[in-house]
């Protein structure tokens, strides 16, 4: 992220304004209420809402297309980070030293950083605070060279991690975000453009914001820290106010969206980018992506504003029902049964308690599945006897008013499935009922 002399000054004036903003939704409240009983009209260039849980799409606009994502890319740095941290292959406080390519990108103020030294060492706890809450370019590069060893290194694991989720769109090149030239000929790639810097679509950052929040959630804890210090009483005592406004106490804060994450990203070729979320009132956690809300010139506010736009479009448009373990599928019917004592069975989910969202308003009876059996759980098209319950034998691939109920699934979208169980153990018939079904069968 890039932070110019003159942005402090805008930062100033914002934090200005804070006492009005931070009331209750206000003027720009009265405008998000007016727009949640529709589709909120959003200029961001793209943008999507998931569920935090299940990744179920909630809204999007031109979702899959790969934009300049600038320091949202840290949300996948972070997760190796805390990957690492839960391994331990690195502890809180462990020291780290950092190299002189590192320390030297520290020291440029025209982006997000704290002064780093190549003659001291600082606490993994200490440069993942300046990540998270400060958006500091070179601590996260530091922090990467730990995890794998050197900047290429680390960013191989980025790309073999993403693919894993189903991202293969993405360009990466580098740990923070900033372009193949800003962060150095020793940092950067000798064989790439200085101007390229990493991309996704807002699918794609859907994705890794949910696999952070499912994996690691205290990294919430961090993210939602509107002002810190590092280094306090040193020479490289730097204030860190957190970028994303809409965290309590800043000017973007609504009282009745409680934001507590997650990360910004600004370069002029991605604008004014943020990955937001929301835990509501009634307990669902979202997730909201937009991607160039805005050039990089401006004062920064305006995706935070779409943002909420679309959290509020979400929670007074939808409402959730809840499919428990052992629940019935509408839809799903019964399946047959090779060599059972029965020869058919019924399906129930055996998945821990899944929410679905509804559009306000649409019964609960509108959400249908259909059954797709595993191979290897069937001979000739029909569940093989014995099964005990429990065992999964399927999925069903859930639909809402007949129409695919779509998740995020890195690059693609798919369908939210369910694995499927049948709903009593089914017991295997004796040779003689065997016989005598293959006899009949003649005739």
């Amino acid at each position: 992220m890039r932070f110019a002399g003159k942005f402090k000054k805008v930062m100033i004036a914002l934090v200005a304004a804070v006492t009005f903003s931070t009331t209750g939704l206000g003027i720009a409240g009265a405008n998000i209420q007016a727009q949640a009983a529709s589709t909120p009209s959003i200029s961001a260039k793209a943008a999507i809402a998931v569920d935090a849980s299940t990744g179920q799409v909630l809204y999007d606009k031109n979702s899959t297309k790969p934009m300049a994502i600038a320091s949202m890319t840290k949300m996948l740095s972070t997760y190796l980070i805390l990957q690492a941290i839960h391994k331990g292959k690195l502890s809180w406080n462990q020291k780290i030293s950092v190299s002189k390519a590192v320390a030297k990108m520290s020291q440029n103020k025209t982006y997000a950083n704290v002064p780093l030294l190549s003659t001291k060492t600082y606490s993994v706890r200490q440069l993942y605070n300046a990540t998270e809450i400060y958006s500091a370019n070179a601590a996260v590069t530091a922090l990467g060279d730990a995890v794998a060893g050197s900047p290429h290194k680390f960013v191989d694991m980025m790309k073999k991690t993403a693919k894993s989720w189903g991202i293969t769109d993405a360009t990466i090149i580098n740990a923070c975000g900033l372009t193949n030239k800003e962060v150095g000929s020793d940092i950067g790639y000798s064989d790439v453009a200085g101007s390229t810097e990493n991309m996704m679509s807002a699918q794609d950052i859907a994705t890794v914001a949910k696999k952070l929040l499912t994996d690691y959630p205290e990294v919430l804890k961090t993210a939602s820290i509107a002002h810190a210090w590092f280094g306090k009483g040193t020479s490289s005592e730097t204030k860190m106010d957190n970028r994303n406004y809409m965290l309590k106490g800043l000017v973007k804060h609504y009282s009745a969206l409680p934001v507590d994450g997650l990360k910004t990203g600004t370069s002029t070729k991605a604008g004014n980018a943020f990955t937001g979320t929301v835990k509501f009132s009634n307990g669902n956690r979202i997730i909201t992506v937009v991607l160039h809300a805005g050039s990089a010139s401006d004062n920064g506010t305006e995706r935070f504003t779409q943002t909420a736009q679309i959290m509020s479009y979400v929670f007074h448009n939808y409402t959730t029902t809840t499919i428990a373990k052992s629940g019935a599928i509408k839809g799903v019917k019964t399946a047959d049964v090779q060599d059972g004592k029965a020869l058919t069975t019924k399906l129930v989910s055996n998945d821990a308690a899944t929410k679905i969202y509804l559009p306000t308003g649409t019964d609960a009876s509108a959400v249908t599945g259909k059954v797709s059996l595993k191979k290897a759980a069937t001979t000739d098209g029909k569940i093989q006897a014995p099964v005990k319950n429990g065992k999964t034998v399927g999925t069903a691939n859930l639909s809402l008013s007949k129409k695919p109920v779509t998740v995020v699934n890195g690059t693609k979208s798919s369908t939210l499935k369910l694995n499927v169980t049948p709903k009593s153990s089914i017991e295997k018939a004796n040779i003689f009922v065997r016989m005598w079904r293959g006899i009949k069968s003649w005739f």
